[in-house]
């Protein structure tokens, strides 16, 4: 004879390893995170987060193949995001940006930026301006 609440052969056998399986489900479909997906293949141009934690306005210049072109103005203490043209990365993806705050005589200029199609460049435009600061994504 069995017992009150046993089925078959292994009491709760059944709800145990239906259990395991929605864990395992579970467990594979959490969120991945620190992946890179690296440059988007086929991307028609790149991102350009522009954040300014300067008191003034703030002239965005990118310079490419020798010219500079005045691509954005940040107002004070705000933050901006772009889609730029692929021409805009010039010959070899080689890229400068330039933060000049209106009114005032300091600018700040990135090092030389190797940028692909598809990344993301963001530039941190401080107060005190040397303190602005650059990553690509």
């Amino acid at each position: 004879m069995r017992a009150a609440g046993q089925r078959g052969g292994y009491p709760l056998a059944g709800g145990w390893a239906a259990g395991l399986l929605f864990l395992l489900a579970l467990a594979c479909a959490g969120p991945r995170q620190n992946m890179n997906p690296g440059p988007e293949p086929g991307a028609d141009g790149f991102s350009l987060v522009l954040v300014n934690h300067h008191l003034l306005d703030v002239n965005i210049f990118l310079q490419h193949d020798g010219q500079a072109d005045r691509i954005a103005m940040v107002t004070a203490s705000t933050s901006r995001t772009m889609e730029l043209p692929l021409y805009m990365l010039g010959q070899g993806g080689v890229i400068r940006l330039i933060a000049e705050p209106i009114g005032d005589d300091t600018r700040y200029t990135t090092d030389i930026l190797t940028v692909q199609p598809g990344q993301i460049v963001q530039l941190n435009v401080e107060n005190p301006i040397p303190r602005s600061n650059y990553s690509i994504q």
